[in-house]
C-alpha cells in the first residue's frame, strides 16, 4: 500500500480493508451525442470551475482515501473527451486534467490518489489517439489504470495472456508505476446471431481461477505482470 499512498494514507487503508474509487468524466450527454459538443472545451476555458471547486471540497470533507479516476477511456470513439471529439488534439486532454488537478491543489484536496486510465488497446487506432499522447506527466498522475475486458463471444483469452500483453506494453514507458485494474471483467457470451446467451459460463469460471491463480503466484518467477497490480475492480 506505501508503493501506492502516502504513508498516512496508507496507514488509514490498511486499517479499513476497504478504499473508494470515484471516477469522474467531463460530460453531460453520458458519452453520447459526440458529435455536438465536448466539455473538455468548458473546463479548458474555465467555465467550469466553480463547479470543479464544489467536487473538491466535497472529496476534501470526505476526508478518506480516494483513487480518483479521471476520464478514463480516452483513448477510443466513444467517450465525451477523447480525441475523436477534441479536434484530434491530446494536449486538450492534458490541460484539462491538469486545470482540476491544480484546482485540487489550491483547494487542499490531499486524499486524491490519480489514476490515468485508458483502454488497453487504442481505438481506432492513430498517432493522435495513441496513449501516450494523453498522458498528463508524472507530477499529474500517481497510478496507471488498466482496464482490458474479455467479452466471452469467442475463443477465451486467458487472464496471463491478456495482462502479460498490458505489461510488456506499458513497461518501456511505466516502468515502477503501481497499477489498478480500474475496471475488468469477462463475459460468459452474449445473445448474438443465433448464439446462445452464456455459452461461454463454465470457460469464464476457468478464466477466473487462472486469474487467482496468477495473482497469488506474483512474487514468482514469470508472474512479473502480476506484481505492479496494487488492486482490480470487476
Amino acid at each position: 500500500l506505501t508503493e501506492v499512498f502516502p504513508t498516512a494514507l496508507a496507514e488509514q487503508v490498511s486499517a479499513e480493508g476497504r478504499v473508494f474509487q470515484l471516477s469522474l468524466q467531463y460530460t453531460d450527454t453520458n458519452n453520447s451525442m459526440l458529435n455536438s459538443r465536448t466539455a473538455s472545451l468548458e473546463v479548458y476555458r474555465g467555465h467550469m470551475d466553480n463547479r470543479l471547486r464544489l467536487i473538491a471540497r466535497q472529496i476534501k470533507a470526505y476526508g478518506k482515501p480516494m483513487l480518483f479516476r479521471l476520464n478514463n477511456e480516452m483513448n477510443t470513439d466513444w467517450t465525451s473527451y477523447c480525441g475523436m471529439v477534441s479536434l484530434l488534439d491530446p494536449e486538450l486532454y492534458i490541460a484539462s486534467w491538469r486545470r482540476l488537478y491544480d484546482i485540487f491543489r489550491q483547494e487542499g484536496v490531499d486524499n486524491t490518489i490519480w489514476i490515468f486510465n485508458p483502454m488497453a488497446k487504442s481505438c481506432p487506432y492513430s498517432r493522435w489517439g495513441d496513449t501516450l499522447c494523453y498522458v498528463p506527466g508524472p507530477e499529474y498522475v500517481h497510478v496507471l489504470g488498466l482496464t482490458y475486458y474479455e467479452f466471452g463471444n469467442g475463443d477465451l483469452r486467458s487472464f496471463s495472456d491478456m495482462y502479460t500483453e498490458l505489461y510488456e506494453m506499458n513497461m518501456p514507458y511505466f516502468r515502477g508505476w503501481p497499477m489498478i485494474a480500474g475496471e475488468f471483467g469477462c463475459g460468459a457470451g452474449g445473445e448474438n446471431k443465433g448464439l446462445a446467451l452464456g455459452r461461454n459460463r463454465e470457460n469464464r469460471v476457468r478464466w477466473l481461477k487462472d486469474m487467482f491463480d496468477c495473482l497469488a503466484k506474483k512474487t514468482e518467477p514469470g508472474y512479473e505482470y502480476c506484481r505492479q497490480i496494487a488492486g482490480m475492480i470487476w
